[in-house]
């Protein structure tokens, strides 16, 4: 109301001046010059990677239009044109007056990369670069950088195997933006730019994750003159509005779902140099914008990050149409068409003439598309790391001598990708096992009923970030408000919740030291979140390449990590598969030291705390189910009839009243135990609580040190690692096979 009062002010003042005139034309909303608005930190909306960002428009009013369906609003845009001298209190102020940037040319700049850093001089990259890495104190490339770049740099097309962590994102990041800084003009476009790079990735976060890296490379480092000079122009001789920014010689931005799509057509419509999108929001773009599907078909450089998961069967379907935008039109070896589509690519075999004729006239376009460079990373492209190990049956038992193996997924996706280099540089730096040297993994054998027990007991146990992957949402709605009544930090990630929350989640996640977070496999792929200290696989993975991506949420850039799998009965063959598909012995997982006494009384509480979320559980339900069927009926203007109409006025009756002040006093009995139990302090086997001095484990020493757990009384400070029980070496019998294996092998075989 007060930005439609402010315009209409406005223009009564500029109809009241006689030196100018208005001029009145009718826009559409998302034709209008909308304007960024910036927020104070105090109004506690940080945090939220620009999905809340504020946009403001002034002089415009909103005029209704009668029609025939009644009143339509539409837009006005008021402007002036001036007819005479500005006024003299413009040209009082000549100094305060913003600098007209856009028509200044961006100075050259240098850095002294052989003496700040040597180990990136060799590759020559561009001194933006150059600053971003030494202000993020990058001092040396990673071994999949060393290897990639100087590939990179020669127009190689590249693909790249590394662990988890390695820095996979800079090793095509650089040089793809060392080309495109080394071309871009040294005077800011005005026009609208072209799209010059597009990378696709399989997950919303992952995708703002690398929209972040990257912009960080390219932003703007003052050397110390400048600074002096920006201190000199910070002090205005009068009062004026403060200098623009200058616009940035490479624009970064990311397309993702979750997100408002009208502000992201908004910034495709002004033009940006590198995209990162996800499959399916980018598609859903393209079939409203053919200028943006133009671009594609002539970009200068391809990227697929985490590439085998984004062509798995079955998955981003939209893929294969956003690839097919980057085929060469002049070659024949493009993406097979299906069985019923078979037809029609007989007709076109059939006018191959008219096709000849048609490259002949767009030879210089196919020349042009010629230049394009593609990249693959992933830290799994194996085949039988994609296997689904539910399903898997021995087969490297069964194969037989000279049966051809199975297609890699290398070959998958050379049937979808157009690589303009005749033998991409294959780079594989995989660890072996598919585990970096710097992660410890572990096991806990366990009933599936104790799993709620031993995690809330490893949690308390060894505190710090800790990343629980659940296989369901349900397991995560379910552990959610147990650990809230245990009083642990637990934050949900699954991809029911909305864009917005699922990324305040990851912030609080991070800026939490003791926390937990609840998350499903799409938190298993390349997020970059610091500190993160275990990795639980509360549900084990059904493939190997899930395990190992899950394991890479730590451990990550040569810090240490610890991985722990939670192990049922039922699923111990899953496991064992599991090891095989990596080439690896289950024997080679140590076992956790768990101390039972300790376990047993945490028992008690997990058993209260779920009586407790039960009785919650139901009071929700039945609220739910009777306030549905009041809602639905009266949608459906239907009368409920009495049976249900006396059930719901039970409430109000004198047993019924009885009935739940007794089930709120048992509900408050119950939390009042168990806030009495988690007072409790938890006291180890052999401390003696009223003579710390005496009893089989004097804890005193220990507690003048601070040596001991906060939660458990006489429990050392000790990383996780240090308390795992080195595997037994089995004994083999004469046939060659250990008699454990035998006595699982006849388990497995009955339990069948």
């Amino acid at each position: 109301m007060l930005r439609k009062l402010s315009a209409k002010r406005k223009a009564s003042s500029l109809q009241s001046t006689s030196k100018k005139k208005l001029k009145v034309r009718h826009e559409h909303a998302d034709s209008l010059p909308w304007k960024t608005v910036s927020r104070p930190l105090e109004s506690g909306m940080g945090g939220d990677d620009g999905i809340l960002d504020l946009e403001e428009v002034s002089g415009v009013e909103i005029v209704y239009e009668e029609t025939e369906y009644g009143r339509i609003p539409r837009f006005k845009i008021v402007e002036s044109e001036v007819q005479s001298e500005p006024e003299p209190e413009v040209e009082a102020e000549p100094e305060a007056q913003p600098v007209e940037t856009d028509d200044e040319e961006i100075p050259e700049e240098t850095f002294d990369s052989e003496n700040l850093l040597p180990e990136w001089h060799q590759y020559a990259l561009h001194p933006q670069l150059y600053k971003a890495l030494h202000k993020n104190n990058f001092t040396s490339p990673t071994p999949i950088q060393a290897a990639a770049i100087p590939v990179a740099l020669k127009q190689r097309d590249v693909v790249g195997v590394a662990q988890t962590g390695s820095g996979k994102t800079l090793a095509y990041g650089l040089p793809m933006l060392h080309k495109l800084l080394s071309e871009a003009p040294r005077k800011p476009p005005k026009t609208h730019r072209p799209l010059r790079a597009l990378i696709l990735a399989p997950t919303r976060e992952l995708a703002l994750q690398v929209s972040t890296h990257l912009n960080a490379c390219l932003n703007h480092f003052p050397s110390d003159a400048e600074r002096e000079k920006a201190n000199e122009k910070s002090k205005p001789k009068s009062k004026g509005p403060p200098p623009k920014k200058p616009p940035p010689r490479l624009s970064v931005a990311a397309v993702v779902g979750g997100m408002s799509a009208q502000k992201q057509k908004r910034i495709l419509d002004r033009g940006v140099d590198v995209l990162v999108a996800t499959p399916g929001r980018l598609w859903d773009v393209i079939e409203d914008d053919d200028t943006l599907a133009r671009e594609i078909r002539h970009l200068k450089f391809l990227v697929l990050d985490e590439a085998d998961r984004m062509i798995e069967a079955g998955h981003f379907a939209e893929l294969d149409n956003i690839l097919r935008l980057t085929l060469r039109e002049s070659e024949d070896d493009q993406i097979p068409e299906d069985p019923a589509d078979a037809p029609m690519a007989i007709d076109i075999d059939a006018n191959a003439e008219e096709k000849e004729e048609e490259d002949a006239n767009d030879s210089k376009e196919a020349v042009a598309r010629d230049q394009l460079q593609t990249f693959v990373f992933s830290a799994t492209l194996s085949k039988d790391l994609q296997r689904n190990v539910k399903r898997r049956s021995r087969p490297k038992k069964l194969k037989k001598k000279g049966k051809p193996e199975p297609g890699s997924t290398l070959d998958d996706l050379l049937l979808r990708l157009d690589f303009r280099d005749p033998e991409p540089e294959v780079i594989d730096l995989s660890p072996k096992g598919g585990v970096v040297s710097t992660l410890t993994e572990s096991k806990i054998e366990c009933l599936s009923a104790d799993k709620d027990v031993y995690l809330y007991y490893f949690l308390l146990r060894y505190p710090g970030r800790s990343l629980v992957f659940l296989s369901s949402i349900d397991g995560i709605r379910r552990l959610m408000p147990l650990l809230d009544l245990l009083t642990i930090k637990a934050f949900p990630l699954h991809s029911q919740l909305e864009q917005r929350q699922r990324l305040k989640n990851l912030d609080r996640f991070k800026s939490t030291p003791n926390s937990v977070l609840l998350a499903t496999d799409i938190a298993a792929r390349g997020l970059d979140i610091p500190s993160v200290d275990h990795v639980i696989h509360y549900q084990i993975p059904r493939s190997a390449d899930v395990y190992v991506h899950r394991n890479g949420r730590t451990a990550r850039a040569m810090r240490k990590g610890f991985s722990m799998l939670m192990c049922a009965p039922d699923e111990r063959r899953v496991v064992r598969a599991l090891m095989g598909n990596l080439g690896r012995d289950e024997t080679e997982i140590q076992e956790m030291s768990i101390d039972l006494s300790m376990l047993d009384k945490l028992k008690a509480r997990v058993q209260l705390a779920r009586k407790i979320e039960t009785a919650h559980h139901k009071v929700r339900k039945e609220n739910h189910e009777k306030n549905w069927m009041r809602e639905t009926a009266e949608a459906m203007e239907i009368e409920l009839d009495s049976d249900f109409a006396s059930d719901a006025d039970e409430d109000h009756s004198t047993s019924t009243k009885r009935q739940q002040k007794a089930k709120d006093a048992k509900n408050a009995a119950m939390k009042a135990e168990l806030k009495r139990m988690l007072a409790q302090p938890l006291v180890a086997k052999g401390v003696s609580v009223n003579y710390i001095t005496s009893g089989s484990n004097p804890i005193v020493d220990g507690l003048l040190a601070g040596e001991y757990n906060d939660k458990m009384l006489g429990v050392g400070k000790n990383d996780a690692e240090h308390d795992l029980v080195k595997a037994k070496k089995k004994k083999k019998n004469g046939k060659g096979q250990s008699q454990k294996e035998e006595v699982k092998t006849e388990e497995e075989d009955a339990l069948a």
